[in-house]
């Protein structure tokens, strides 16, 4: 089964970014308000980021790999993996009328 089937028949949304650095921030034991500091970012974006209620821009992810060490790579997959899931749930009847025009 390829990669983008498992994504199309996945049956729960993909791990939120916000939900990854909560768990790294209780395990190094800093505050969100403290994290948002580190960012340069404001406290209520890093809350709506660690909600789920925001996704992470490009520059959010820079930082954020930044911070944690780990760059942006893993925080941007993470991001679209969320997206392309929420996308498939909304829009999939549209997708599905869109013709294959190249077989792999």
């Amino acid at each position: 089964m390829k990669s983008q089937d498992l994504m199309d028949s996945r049956q729960t949304r993909p791990i939120h970014p916000g939900e990854v650095i909560l768990d790294i921030l209780d395990e190094i034991r800093i505050s969100q308000t403290q994290f948002a500091e580190v960012l340069g970012l404001s406290q209520e974006r890093v809350f709506e980021i660690i909600q789920g209620q925001e996704p992470l821009s490009v520059d959010v992810a820079i930082r954020i790999g930044k911070a944690f060490g780990n760059g942006h790579r893993l925080w941007l997959n993470l991001q679209q993996k969320v997206d392309v899931w929420d996308a498939l749930q909304s829009h999939q009847a549209e997708y599905d009328r869109v013709p294959t025009l190249i077989e792999n």
